[in-house]
């Protein structure tokens, strides 16, 4: 992506989820608000997306937040799942290790979030509104910064960084 121009979009599989995910943010966000009592968090989505840099390679792009300025106590990362088994799945987690142990992808955006805002914590969300009891239409687990896989974050995110600059000056030489 970086060497190249984006004529048209790659065709990606994952395309009708995330166009399904974008579709029900808002009325996610909105029954958060409404079940947390959070009347604070800002929304950033996709109507105001918000992106925040970490460094000049890397960044990030949180759903919400709680806090002003360099003041962020609180951030918000909200998935809806397109399959219903995914949602299911997410209503059986007790804390933020059953999501670090089984969907590692989301704990680390929700790491990489909290390393950029120096937030106290973070909400995942996960949003259905198919399911037809109310306590089952969301999940809000609570997560900490995790300073161990923050670490380790920081090393892979430093060796990408230099293998990305490798393969730029290795595109050069080809020229």
């Amino acid at each position: 992506e970086h060497e190249t121009e984006m004529w048209e979009a790659p065709e990606l599989e994952f395309v009708e989820p995330l166009l399904h995910g974008k579709m029900y943010e808002e009325p996610a966000f909105r029954h958060y608000v409404n079940v947390s009592r959070n009347y604070n968090m800002r929304h950033f989505g996709s109507d105001n997306p918000l992106f925040l840099d970490y460094n000049e390679y890397s960044g990030g792009s949180p759903d919400g937040l709680q806090g002003q300025g360099e003041n962020i106590d609180w951030l918000l990362e909200i998935k809806c799942p397109k399959n219903p088994k995914n949602h299911h799945k997410y209503l059986k987690f007790n804390s933020q290790w059953d999501l670090k142990e089984k969907m590692i992808a989301y704990y680390a955006q929700i790491q990489f979030l909290l390393m950029i805002t120096k937030a106290k914590g973070a909400h995942f969300v996960s949003f259905d509104d198919r399911w037809k009891k109310p306590e089952f239409k969301i999940k809000i687990l609570d997560v900490y910064p995790d300073q161990k896989f923050q670490d380790n974050l920081e090393i892979r995110l430093q060796l990408a960084q230099k293998e990305k600059i490798k393969m730029i000056e290795q595109l050069k030489l080809m020229a």
